[in-house]
């Protein structure tokens, strides 16, 4: 790259650097989750292993993300920084990175002539449609690995389609799969679908490297998978059971909806499927190739990317479909598709090259897409902005359209109308409600200084249905999960029947399941009571493997 143009570039990655900073700190907050994989960061430093409570209890696995435990956990012992001090600085630096690998994206693709001197411009614009949007501004921080796993997400995009020597392509490729396997569960549906590539890769190269660097990092993903079983003895992690509750496409449906309404993403998606519409008449002979696949015969270079692209999108297709209809979307304010944004405004940008758009046309389309983004996202945010009580905030549904004007007002309604049906629900949970809940659960909690003192005789035991920041300020205490994020057997029980569905609230204990503990110790109050009769270690490894059978054998009948 030339001085002038990597001058520009940093220049612009330079500014967007200090916009992205002010956007962090105007929506820094950390979520009650997220102190969830804190308190497993604090007893692997105690020399217990990422549990959630300390022996005598079982190991189980209530955290989301391996890999992001791991990044905590290291950054705590080399640089002595607690997760919640360090997690929202490690989110910002992998929102910076996401910015700057997008970037490189909209440098690298192939515009059409009217389109390709103004890669700088392009890039700027994309900048700023990011750093505009809540979404990707709330999810710079939280405590959580959204960010994180988003970058990895977008690399692995990236990798596959622009690096262009094989085995490079094939081994970065899967490490970067590998990786999403170690950040979500969700990471396996990469793994195969990169094994399907490296292989289209190999019949189109014939280079035994593709298969030896292509398939060795896989095996930081089996040895994950098979470290999960010996240690935690199941599959999937325990989040899974808690808060899997059968397929909910209603609920995705209308959280889409309201996602596409909020940031007027319809917009660039109509346009997109008309460029889709126009390049499917000129595609490649996709039978003839599936024949040479399917016989292992060489497959042409120029089917090859084609197939790699295809690929991708089909990848990214099945990953939103499974969040969308089988998940019902997220209890958190759009997080499973923070990775949607950049790569759909990519994809916008190709779209339009694609239709051959002259650039002022462009240009105009993509100004048009962020002002029609605007609108609601920031009047949502200026009503509620100031909210600061739980009072307030509790289950927060805040009408916009009565700040529209009439034209827009029935677009608006529509939006407020989807927003109550998922909030009344606990999906789509504003990032006001719970930086507000977090605040209070701090605010009725005693620092973790005063928490670490509390008398350890006669095993004290609380049960705590948000168990987030009180199992971080506790870091002693045995603290029962009443929602079964962290609890096996609760996690494993079927769900309440609530007359409205609530995502990831369902769980319920068997009866006699939290009084066998002998819960003792009050959170809020620190009131520690002394029970009638003691309970000691010894019964507690034995209620342990009593309630893990016993929940076996419910679910068996």
């Amino acid at each position: 790259m030339e001085k002038t143009k990597f001058a520009k570039l940093s220049l612009i990655f330079a500014f967007a650097l200090v916009l992205l900073f002010l956007g962090w700190k105007t929506f820094w907050f950390l979520t009650d989750d997220a102190f969830i994989a804190f308190r497993y960061v604090s007893n692997s430093i105690l020399g217990y292993g990422y549990v959630w409570n300390a022996p005598p209890f079982l190991p189980v696995e209530g955290y989301t993300s391996f890999l992001w435990v791991i990044v905590l956990d290291v950054v705590w012992r080399v640089f002595n920084l607690e997760p919640p001090k360090s997690a929202n600085v490690i989110s910002l630096i992998f929102s910076f990175a996401i910015l700057v690998l997008s970037s490189f994206f909209i440098l690298k693709m192939n515009l059409n002539r009217y389109l390709n001197g103004k890669r700088f411009l392009f890039v700027s614009i994309f900048l700023v449609f990011l750093l505009l949007n809540r979404t990707f501004l709330a999810w710079t921080s939280s405590g959580l690995e959204t960010a994180m796993f988003s970058f990895l997400l977008i690399l692995w995009v990236g990798v596959f389609i622009f690096v262009k020597k094989p085995v490079f392509r094939a081994g970065f490729g899967a490490l970067t799969a590998s990786f999403l396997e170690l950040a979500r569960p969700d990471g396996y549906l990469f793994c195969i679908m990169s094994i399907i590539m490296i292989l289209l890769i190999f019949l189109a190269e014939r280079k035994k490297g593709v298969i030896i660097y292509g398939f060795m990092p896989f095996i930081i993903a089996v040895a994950h998978l098979l470290w999960r079983v010996s240690f935690y003895g199941e599959w999937l992690p325990n989040t899974y059971y808690a808060k899997y509750d059968g397929i909910w496409p209603i609920s995705g449906v209308i959280y889409f909806s309201s996602f596409l309404l909020e940031y007027g993403l319809w917009f660039a998606i109509i346009l997109i499927l008309v460029a889709l519409v126009g390049l499917w008449k000129s595609r490649p002979d996709f039978e003839t190739i599936l024949k040479k696949i399917i016989t292992g015969k060489k497959i042409e270079l120029k089917y090859l990317d084609v197939l790699i692209l295809s690929i991708v999108v089909f990848t990214l297709f099945l990953h939103f479909c499974f969040y969308t209809f089988v998940t019902g979307g997220d209890h958190f304010e759009y997080r499973v598709y923070h990775h949607i944004l950049p790569l759909l405004f990519i994809a916008f940008l190709w779209s339009l090259s694609k239709l051959r758009c002259r650039f002022k046309v462009t240009l105009g389309l993509l100004l048009l897409q962020i002002v029609i983004s605007l609108p609601i996202q920031w009047t949502h945010w200026f009503l509620t902005k100031d909210l600061v009580t739980r009072e307030q905030t509790h289950v927060m549904r805040v009408a916009v359209s009565p700040f529209f004007p009439q034209p827009l007002k029935p677009y608006a309604a529509l939006f407020d109308s989807m927003q109550s049906w998922l909030i009344l629900r606990h999906v789509c949970m504003r990032h006001q409600e719970h930086k507000v809940f977090w605040q209070c659960q701090t605010n009725s909690l005693p620092p973790r200084a005063i928490g670490s003192i509390i008398p350890q005789d006669d095993c004290p035991i609380a049960g705590v249905h948000c168990v987030g920041v009180p199992g971080w300020v506790y870091p002693h205490m045995y603290i029962l999960d009443l929602l079964g994020l962290n609890d096996y057997v609760i996690a494993r029980m079927p769900k309440s029947r609530h007359p409205l569905r609530l995502m990831a609230h369902n769980s319920i204990a068997p009866r006699g399941y939290i009084e066998s503990y002998k819960p003792n110790f009050n959170v809020y109050y620190r009131i520690l009571s002394k029970r009638k009769e003691p309970l000691t270690m010894k019964d507690i490894d034995s209620l342990e493997h009593y309630w893990r059978k016993k929940i076996k054998e419910i679910l068996g009948n």
